[in-house]
């Protein structure tokens, strides 16, 4: 009895120890996107539309947790997108689009992560490092193109049919971009940390 209790609260406590670090990191992405990036982009980019970014960070979190976590990665967001969304994205709670479009959004790149391993035949997690990056950016990019036309089937279909295309397209870019950079940042990240030890 006392060995179980001791499994539950250990399995309880890597949940919420997940919980916070993945809300946490997108959280910060949220902050370093919109209160940096964008305010950057505005000042010396001025040509660009205020809501697409040139670095989207958040798309790179949700890559990464999407790949180690699979599917347990929406509950391990979940926070985390729900402050997002109180402080940077706006979208209304009381509307069913939203939801529809959290799910798109963050539901997108675990579906094809586990298509993957179904057509590999393999975990992917459990591949070398330099196939595991590679799996990512591919994913990632599977990823950003399925979630950019979904989000603008489901939120923007009144845009006139030339702005649609190009509007995709630009959110993609920061999708790869954002998701390239967060990648960038762990590599030198762990690389500084192999050299410290």
């Amino acid at each position: 009895m006392s060995k179980s209790l001791n499994t539950s609260a250990r399995l309880n406590s890597d949940v919420f120890l997940k919980i916070g670090l993945h809300s946490g990191a997108i959280i910060v992405a949220y902050f370093v996107t919109w209160e940096l990036i964008m305010e950057g982009q505005r000042l010396f980019m001025p040509m660009l539309p205020t809501l697409a970014t040139l670095f989207y960070l958040p798309f790179g979190i949700k890559v990464i947790s999407a790949f180690f976590e699979g599917w347990r990665c929406l509950i391990y967001l979940a926070p985390g997108i729900v402050v997002g969304n109180i402080f940077w994205v706006g979208m209304p709670f009381d509307t069913i689009v939203t939801y529809i479009t959290w799910l798109a959004s963050y539901g997108t790149a675990p579906a094809i992560f586990a298509t993957l391993d179904w057509a590999t035949r393999e975990d992917r997690r459990n591949v070398t490092a330099g196939r595991a990056w590679r799996t990512m950016i591919a994913g990632g990019a599977a990823a950003s193109v399925m979630i950019s036309v979904l989000v603008h089937v489901i939120r923007h279909r009144n845009i006139p049919h030339d702005d649609f295309i190009l509007s995709m397209f630009k959110y993609m870019i920061g999708d790869m971009l954002g998701l390239l950079l967060v990648l960038a940042l762990l590599m030198g990240l762990f690389r500084y940390m192999r050299t410290t030890r």
